[in-house]
């Protein structure tokens, strides 16, 4: 069986990066949404061009909710991976604590 290595500092920058991820998709989503909403009434102003402005309405905005949705799940994954690190160096050093009292009640101290 493998041993598993745990760095909580290489956690913390990962978690860091994904955060980093997600301000940068959020950042293109802005830029996308300004683009989008800047190109106003190109369907024209028929009843054709109304119904097919309907339906880009209806797309955009469910696309605009899965994006957000999706840049949203991203940060919160790089917060969960950097409270993974925090938690598992909690638990290190509450063992070690432990340890060192046990090592202490038994004579072992150095």
């Amino acid at each position: 069986m493998s041993e598993l290595q745990i760095d909580p500092d290489q956690l913390d920058k990962a978690g860091t990066g994904i955060e980093g991820a997600s301000e940068q998709l959020a950042q293109a989503l802005e830029e996308f949404r300004a683009t989008i909403e800047g190109i106003g009434d190109a369907a024209g102003g028929d009843e054709i061009g109304g119904l097919i402005g309907d339906a880009h309405q209806l797309i955009y905005e469910s696309a605009m909710e899965t994006f957000e949705d999706a840049v949203q799940s991203l940060a919160d994954a790089g917060f969960d991976v950097r409270d993974f690190g925090v938690q598992h160096q909690a638990a290190d050093d509450a063992i070690a604590k432990l340890f060192a009292g046990l090592q202490g009640e038994i004579g072992g101290g150095s």
